[in-house]
């Protein structure tokens, strides 16, 4: 029976990589493929597109208020082997629940692919939604540039390091840029501030007491 998977990483771990290269297997072995990926991703536009610059068109945009269960799309993956979604921490808790019960009820295999967590170190609604519904679930992993595993995606606006601003703000678009950094890394350039010194302050003052 088809399940839902969830493939998750931080940015540059491969997961449009990934997914572009899932969609090459089944569709070199005669199945039916869908692609979808939030709206709200405006990156490449009606396109999946990888760092590489390897890019696919998508069958469907999906707006937040829309649905995988309306008749358009219903039509729209009859037939289909899987349906790959790219983007995934953008979709409501509501789509993500309607994929899981399209895998089950229509057995058709679901992989979403996206990020854990947003700039600020939070899980976006779409990511913990997965964690909840998916039956699978595989972390992609990249080196910070210290050489240790990132698990921070740290935002830069005009290459400046930032924890302000809108939680959707899409990588190339209006100086934003981001950058996986490890935990030592996040907290030495992210969140090297007042409360950073008022820690290390805390833990020199214990140090001392002792």
């Amino acid at each position: 029976m088809a399940d839902l998977s969830f493939v998750y990483g931080t940015m540059e771990s491969g997961k449009t990589t990934k997914l572009l290269q899932d969609n090459y297997n089944y569709c070199r072995h005669g199945h039916k493929t869908i692609l979808v990926k939030p709206l709200i991703d405006t990156k490449g536009g009606k396109t999946i597109l990888n760092r590489l610059s390897d890019k696919k068109e998508v069958d469907f945009l999906l707006g937040p208020d829309e649905s995988f269960l309306d008749l358009k799309h219903l039509h729209a993956i009859e037939g289909a082997k899987v349906i790959l979604a790219d983007e995934a921490q953008f979709l409501t808790t509501t789509q993500v629940e309607e994929l899981w019960q399209i895998a089950h009820i229509f057995d058709i295999q679901v992989i979403c692919y996206g990020l854990k967590n947003d700039f600020r170190g939070i899980p976006f609604e779409g990511s913990t939604a997965l964690f909840g519904f998916a039956d699978h679930k595989t972390e992609l992993s990249v080196r910070c540039e210290c050489g240790d595993v990132a698990n921070f995606n740290a935002r830069l606006v005009d290459n400046k390091f930032t924890r302000d601003g809108d939680v959707v703000a899409i990588d190339g678009e209006q100086n934003v840029s981001y950058v996986p950094l490890c935990s030592d890394c996040y907290l030495k350039y992210v969140m090297a501030g007042d409360k950073v010194q008022e820690i290390l302050q805390r833990k020199r003052l214990a140090k001392e007491s002792k």
